[in-house]
């Protein structure tokens, strides 16, 4: 690890993605908080249906008020007597628990009857708070508190209820209420509501009580990183404590679909047309499905689903043991999941030509992606809600943060590239090599160029002579002059060789300009008599004892020649190589011993004109096959002042 981070911490741009995603995030939860949790929440509705099971659950049956009934037995709400021989039709058919998603809030004929039927079978009612809506009591007497002292702090504060008919009483009664998302959806439901100091559970929570013979709960903070914020135990919970969140909310798991609960219709119940066996030690569960009744809610399956639902997913979860709930070590996941998505979009971005830069914010998405597929993985398999949103949104502005970031350093790193490149290549080349891939095909055209030789004769011994940084010196103040000399005249300095230039007119590769041999013969002339004349300010004067004066030969001349690039695409050269280029090598060599110091080949003569030029005569130049004619360029050298 300590490998990786030394590897990691040159990297600036990762760093710099880092800090622009943390003040993203940061920036995002002070103006617009919770959306990243609302995202959150609606994929988990996502998840629920791609991995809900369909298979029968006969541990909880529904027994369901729905429209038949309502036809067959009459308008709701039923008399007294009817809906106490539908407990007692229960309890006949083998039920082991009877669950009410109904409140009897108003006192009617035959109270007694279905009051005794209830005790008899240990029915658990409903009733529900005014949690988060305001209210005043309006009907009944709230009844299954829990037997704390007082309300612990995570839980709500009730202003309102609907509770039972005093006449009704049992043992186990549990709220309905649930708590609304910001799209209407039921995804938590508050384990506990306190009013007037007192403490009363879910109904589902009461349920499992009555079905495990609990008596008494108590609420504890989570130890272990892997425990919920809030644990529900007691002595006989069969699969340990239950877990709450930070509000003390259970989480609704929707992982049976709701076409695994067997639903029997009411009518059927108390027509005694169930089937033998089906109740037998079950866990049923009334309520109602009637579109009159106004028992629906939004669900992850549907806008408008039976409220039953929720209660029989929270009453299932908890027998399996599988609430979902988001473990105290969720935080730590989620920073450590940004920080390696962080880690391993650096590394990409370190890879250069293997992974091109517009493709990190791509790879950002995909660990995004990535990220709620494990999201969904933990949450349906081990009803871990470890959370996904908040490092994918980090994640993300990072990719796109260090895609930006990288690309600018490689623009930044190819121009200085660039710059580095024409400063050892001609401009013209260095520009066409950067926009094409390398190539070992030899690419050269040839052209109509003007070619100029520019050697310092007797540096040889000067350099055996002197010390190397004054040797240096001098060479490197006769490059300048002569670059600066060449660009002003519109050529190109083609090469430095040991101690002499190559400057090349109109050899930029690509297609014929527009220049003209006449003007560019012209300017290559016009630059060696400046340079002639520059030098002199140049070379060390007078000569150091015992040594030759230093002094420069040039050669110029006009011609075909050819120029492009030669070798493998991992070495390769640029050249520009013809008979116009050894004219001009030659006519340098001539220099001292015709006793001039510019040169001038017939070529260039003929396009700028004989005129100020002095012949010379014909040579047969060395390694040259063909007599040659060359001119001077009587060059008057102004002495130098003492």
């Amino acid at each position: 690890m300590s490998r990786l981070w030394k590897s990691l911490a040159p990297h600036w741009v990762g760093g710099l993605g880092f800090v622009v995603a943390g003040l993203a995030w940061l920036a995002q939860a002070l103006v617009a908080p919770g959306w990243l949790s609302e995202i959150e929440e609606r994929s988990g509705d996502v998840v629920w249906r791609l991995t809900a099971q369909k298979k029968d659950e006969r541990r909880l049956i529904v027994v369901d008020i729905d429209e038949r009934s309502l036809r067959e037995v009459g308008p709701w709400p039923w008399p007294r007597a009817t809906q106490a021989r539908l407990v007692q039709q229960i309890a006949k058919a083998g039920a082991g628990e009877q669950v009410f998603d109904i409140v009897f809030t108003d006192q009617r004929p035959g109270e007694e009857e279905l009051a005794q039927a209830i005790q008899q079978n240990s029915a658990v009612l409903a009733q529900v708070f005014a949690l988060e809506q305001g209210g005043e009591p309006s009907a009944g007497q709230p009844g299954g508190a829990l037997d704390w002292a007082a309300c612990p702090a995570p839980f709500g504060e009730a202003k309102g209820y609907l509770a039972n008919s005093p006449k009704l009483r049992s043992d186990y009664v549990g709220h309905i209420t649930p708590r609304l998302g910001s799209d209407g959806l039921i995804r938590h439901v508050p384990a506990v509501i306190c009013h007037q100091g007192k403490s009363y559970p879910a109904l589902g929570l009461a349920a499992f009580m009555r079905g495990s013979g609990e008596r008494s709960l108590a609420l504890q903070r989570g130890e272990s990183l892997m425990d919920a914020p809030w644990v529900l135990t007691g002595k006989n919970l069969p699969l340990g404590p239950l877990p709450l969140n930070g509000r003390g909310d259970f989480r609704v798991s929707w992982k049976s679909h709701p076409d695994s609960f067997v639903s029997l219709s009411a009518s059927d119940v108390l027509a005694g047309r169930v089937p033998a066996g089906l109740l037998d030690k079950a866990w049923v569960l009334i309520g109602s499905t009637a579109f009159g009744l106004n028992d629906s809610i939004a669900t992850p399956f549907g806008s408008a689903s039976a409220g039953l639902q929720v209660h029989a997913q929270l009453i299932t979860a908890m027998i399996d043991g599988r609430t979902p709930y988001t473990p105290r070590a969720a935080p730590w996941y989620q920073f450590g999941v940004a920080l390696l998505g962080l880690m391993a979009l650096g590394l990409l971005g370190r890879e250069g030509r293997r992974f091109p830069v517009y493709l990190l914010p791509l790879a950002a998405l995909v660990g995004c992606v990535l990220l709620w597929v494990i999201h969904a993985a933990l949450m349906s398999r081990n009803a871990l809600w470890m959370g996904w949103a908040d490092p994918a949104f980090f994640i993300a502005v990072a990719g796109v943060a260090m895609g930006i970031l990288q690309h600018a350093k490689s623009r930044i790193d190819r121009d200085r590239l660039y710059i580095h490149l024409s400063s050892y290549l001609p401009a013209p080349v260095a520009a066409a090599l950067v926009s094409q891939s390398p190539s070992s095909a030899i690419k050269a055209s040839t052209k109509q160029v003007s070619v100029m030789f520019a050697d310092i004769r007797n540096f040889s011994a000067y350099c055996e002579a002197r010390p190397p940084e004054e040797a240096a010196a001098v060479l490197h103040a006769f490059f300048s002059t002569a670059t600066r000399i060449v660009e002003s005249e519109g050529g190109v300095i083609e090469a430095f060789q040991g101690d002499a230039i190559l400057a090349v007119w109109n050899g930029d590769p690509g297609p014929e300009t527009s220049v003209s041999a006449s003007t560019h013969a012209q300017r290559s002339l016009n630059a060696a008599i400046k340079l002639q004349e520059a030098i002199q300010g140049v070379l060390p004067d007078p000569a150091p004892a015992g040594l030759e004066p230093l002094s420069l030969g040039i050669g110029v001349e006009t011609g075909p020649a050819m120029a492009g690039s030669f070798g493998l695409a991992s070495r390769r050269t640029h050249m520009v190589l013809g008979r116009t280029v050894t004219i001009a090598s030659r006519l340098v060599e001539m220099t001292a011993d015709l006793a001039h110091p510019i040169l001038v080949g017939e070529g260039l003569a003929a396009h700028v004109g004989a005129a100020g030029l002095e012949s010379m005569g014909t040579f047969l130049l060395d390694g040259m096959r063909v007599p040659h004619h060359i001119y001077a360029y009587p060059l008057v050298v102004a002495p130098r002042l003492p």
